[in-house]
């Protein structure tokens, strides 16, 4: 079966064309460039460069019924196939995994896949728009890239390295890297032209803990997929839990997302994750929205809590994130310029009269100010013996016939 039919070639082409318009390098206007992550084609994210559209038409192109959903629950009762691709770098919680493995269990030959999110597309798109740029548009778009891939840095802080939900584990790591080939156990890469991909990778996930650890009802994992011994896709399975249904686990959506999906080598990546579904199947995309404003939750019913902004998310929102940046550049400065003694050391104080309240200024090397305070220190411990001592050993230090001396060590001999 080919990969792309007449039919399927026009719609991916009108997505790409969207795609392509938002290159227009219009530097400085961000707000037209649509990064929504993880939404389709009946959102306001449908042809956002880390949305879901174009794979979602190459579902419907063959043959299978798309739809959208916002919760886990009676919406996607009906679906044969879940995708979901949440904004959160948090692996599925337990009652998530529990209400998923519920929905597999009850029809045979379900599937769901599992999209990570350690990837964003806006990244490559600048990158993409920086070829064709002129040296002027290529210095800000430097200054571009620099801020995007800090922004993604920001919120990859909130991985949580080896993380664990009974599927996978996630296998927290900071190198990027650019993948231009695989390696594959089964019918993956048939077709698929030799350092023909571009995929990126940061964290992945690998074989769980939990799922491992005992014999009953233990999870079945099948790497297909794989780079340098990296897992890219798992299927997941479990008699037991899950029936004869099945769980991909996609490392993240460099292949998957609308601007990596215009590489054609991609294109049969996620043409060979259609065939794992079958045919004429029911397909749901699942979208979720997560950030420390309001913790939207995908299972049905459950609570959701306005919480405060955290500083990652402060950071994030513009214009806020670079109005904190120099405050607190601004508040460094103050208290090396406030604090630490710099500079030749003052000669005079300030020094506020008891008796009358009026400032007089006054020399610091008043010695007469030692002699009040050394008083007023022997007059506060109220031993007077210990007081007439010390004033004794003054005296007798201070008179002519009495010249202290330090004694002088006396060398060991060798």
């Amino acid at each position: 079966m080919p990969f792309l039919h007449p039919g399927q070639f026009r719609s991916l082409l009108t997505g790409i064309l969207l795609l392509v318009s938002l290159a227009l390098p219009v530097l400085g206007q961000e707000e037209e460039i649509d990064a929504t992550y993880g939404q389709g084609n009946h959102s306001k994210g449908r042809y956002s460069i880390n949305g879901t559209g174009v794979l979602a038409q190459m579902f419907e192109d063959r043959g299978h019924q798309v739809y959208y959903s916002r919760v886990l629950g009676r919406p996607t009762r009906k679906a044969d196939v879940i995708i979901w691709a949440p904004d959160n770098f948090h692996v599925p919680t337990e009652a998530e995994v529990a209400a998923i493995e519920q929905w597999l269990k009850q029809k045979n030959n379900r599937t769901f896949v599992f999209i990570g999110r350690d990837y964003d597309a806006t990244m490559d798109y600048w990158i993409d728009v920086a070829k064709d740029a002129s040296p002027e548009e290529q210095a800000m778009l430097t200054l571009k890239l620099a801020d995007v891939w800090g922004a993604h840095q920001v919120k990859r802080m909130a991985i949580i390295d080896e993380e664990d939900c009974g599927w996978f584990k996630i296998q927290a790591d900071s190198t990027v890297r650019t993948i231009r080939s695989a390696r594959s156990t089964s019918d993956w890469l048939d077709g698929v032209s030799t350092n023909g991909l571009k995929m990126r990778l940061q964290s992945y996930f690998v074989e769980s803990d939990k799922g491992r650890s005992s014999s009953f009802n233990r999870y079945e994992f099948d790497t297909q997929l794989f780079f340098q011994n990296i897992p890219l896709v798992t299927r997941v399975s479990n008699p037991m839990k899950i029936g004869r249904s099945q769980v991909y686990v996609i490392a993240n959506g460099s292949f998957l997302l609308n601007v990596p999906l215009v590489h054609h080598e991609h294109r049969k990546l996620a043409s060979k994750l259609i065939d794992r579904v079958g045919r004429d199947k029911t397909v749901c995309f699942l979208e979720s929205e997560f950030d420390d404003w309001a913790d939207v939750p995908v299972l049905e019913n459950a609570s959701s809590t306005a919480r405060p902004p955290s500083i990652i998310t402060i950071l994030q929102t513009w214009p806020f994130g670079i109005i904190l940046i120099h405050l607190i550049v601004i508040g460094i400065v103050y208290c090396f310029y406030r604090y630490p003694i710099f500079g030749r050391p003052k000669t005079k104080y300030k020094l506020n009269s008891v008796i009358d309240d009026a400032n007089e200024s006054q020399s610091v090397s008043n010695f007469g100010r030692h002699v009040r305070a050394l008083g007023d220190l022997l007059r506060r411990s109220g031993n007077a013996v210990f007081a007439n001592h010390c004033l004794q050993n003054y005296h007798a230090r201070a008179s002519d016939q009495t010249t202290y001396q330090p004694q002088k060590q006396k060398k060991k001999p060798s």
